[in-house]
């Protein structure tokens, strides 16, 4: 399975991302290319215990549902709420200049191995305790459904 600590993936990650321009298009959802850039480095700040978000989940979304998010059941298009942390035109951060914001993600992903630390226990909004290796999992799986989102 894909995972961002891979520096293989990582590589291909960072390569998505770098190829992104301002006039790219979203295939599905609401975010315009850059709304997702800084909507991706949100969700890393999340990962890295950075910011915090308030948990909402319950038993099943923190035993079943996460096992079948991380393993076996791709995101849904357009069909998964963010919590408000995390959401463009509620809390989440607001664009500012497109490259300056572009390297602030490249940077972020570049640092995964770092700020993934085994240390932090940063519980996920829905998932609750994950472990590195769940989280290097999860921002993979949702950097790749939002580069999908916009051909890449």
């Amino acid at each position: 399975m894909k995972n961002l600590l891979n520096p293989d993936v990582r590589k291909k990650i960072l390569e998505r991302v770098t190829s992104l321009v301002t006039d790219d298009k979203a295939l599905w959802g609401k975010m315009n290319v850059h709304q997702m850039l800084v909507h991706c480095t949100d969700q890393l700040r999340m990962a890295s215990g950075e910011t915090g978000t308030a948990f909402v989940g319950n038993p099943l979304s923190t035993t079943l549902l996460k096992y079948l998010i991380l393993t076996v059941v791709p995101a849904p298009k357009g069909k998964i709420e963010t919590v408000p942390e995390l959401k463009q035109g509620a809390c989440g951060t607001k664009p500012e200049e497109f490259n300056a914001d572009k390297e602030k993600l490249l940077k972020m992903i570049s640092e995964t191995e770092t700020i993934l630390r085994s240390d932090i226990k940063v519980k996920h909004p829905f998932f609750g305790a994950m472990s590195k290796n769940e989280w290097g999992r999860l921002c993979w799986l949702h950097l790749d459904h939002h580069l999908r989102q916009f051909g890449k």
